[in-house]
């Protein structure tokens, strides 16, 4: 037991250092490529740190755990949000955001629509709740989709900062290779850091006499969502907000279109008690997308003030208890 309480403490470090090194390696990157931090968010880091839902999701799929594979999607998707914004508005509040960020949360509501739409499709057409193979090649096929958006988003961003370009350009070559290191080892960090947490605070909780059902909806839950937790805290402590919203919105995306598309595509999911446990978690990933959504919309079009954003973080917070709440009282 003494080895899960060290693990756990080199779990939190590689987490907290991790984190640190991707930001600083993901905004030298973005300054380098000509590119704002909200795409560095977007892709790398977004990708990245989504790795423990792909695993974990397309694992459970495979091994005929469907109802596991999207409950963690879904799980995650909601603590990114209620958690992870939620938990960096209230500490550090905001006043703007980048012009782009209110576009990643229409795809992430649409994203979410998405996959309700095809679920009850599969109900309509087969009988069954679920994703089936048609419906995760959709799912990947919007995925490429935003793909070329990001990378149609990368052009203009060039274009718009080709004279801040050429002042590093002469240290390119070794800077590429510092910043791409610091930024991989970064996303490794956080990674192996979140799960060294996780299955070590699954030990001392066990050991502690607490239930399966309370560790599987608070530790196992959140696990797979401490890497972007982690991170987008992180990136609001040095100030890069875009960096932040970047890296939830996208790793949301990512965990919808690409992780059940991959997954559907290689075994189809049946969705066994879609009513009682599907449907709400999906309504409740889509209300706090657009609880984020308004969020994003108001303070693109005026900006608010630090004691209000830290208010809108309060809400999402709340939003986030409620639901575990609700999850504890459903298993």
């Amino acid at each position: 037991m003494v080895q899960s309480y060290a693990l756990l403490v080199v779990g939190f470090v590689l987490l907290v250092f991790g984190g640190d090194y991707l930001i600083k390696g993901g905004s030298r990157l973005s300054a380098l490529l000509g590119v704002s931090p909200l795409l560095i968010g977007l892709g790398i880091a977004a990708f990245g740190t989504s790795a423990p839902e792909a695993a974990v999701s397309i694992k459970a799929a495979i091994s005929g755990h469907s109802a596991v594979s999207i409950g963690n999607i879904l799980g995650s998707n909601i603590a990114n949000i209620g958690l992870a914004i939620g938990l960096a508005l209230l500490v550090f509040g905001i006043k703007e955001t980048h012009r782009q960020i209110w576009k990643e949360s229409v795809f992430g509501l649409l994203a979410t629509l998405l996959l309700l739409t095809l679920s009850v499709a599969a109900f309509s057409r087969y009988g069954d709740y679920g994703l089936n193979t048609v419906g995760g090649f959709i799912l990947l096929f919007f995925f490429a989709g935003y793909l070329y958006y990001l990378f149609r988003m990368s052009v203009s961003d060039k274009k718009k900062s080709r004279d801040e370009e050429q002042e590093v350009i002469e240290n390119r070559p070794l800077e590429y290779v510092k910043s791409s290191a610091m930024t991989i080892g970064g996303i490794a960090g956080v990674i192996f850091g979140g799960s060294f947490v996780v299955d070590n605070a699954v030990a001392i909780a066990q050991s502690w006499g607490v239930s399966e059902t309370l560790i599987s909806v608070t530790i196992v839950a959140l696990g797979t969502s401490l890497p972007e937790i982690v991170v987008s805290v992180m990136a609001v402590r040095k100030n890069h907000w875009d960096m932040a919203l970047g890296n939830i919105l996208g790793s949301n995306l990512f965990n919808i279109l690409f992780v059940l598309g991959t997954t559907a595509t290689i075994k189809p999911m049946e969705f066994s008690a879609f009513h009682s446990m599907v449907l709400p978690d999906l309504l409740i990933a889509l209300g706090i997308t657009l609880l984020l959504f308004f969020i994003v919309i108001q303070k693109k079009r005026s900006g608010s003030a630090l004691w209000k954003s830290r208010m809108q973080g309060l809400v999402l917070l709340l939003t986030y208890a409620a639901y575990m709440v609700f999850a504890i009282i459903r298993k």
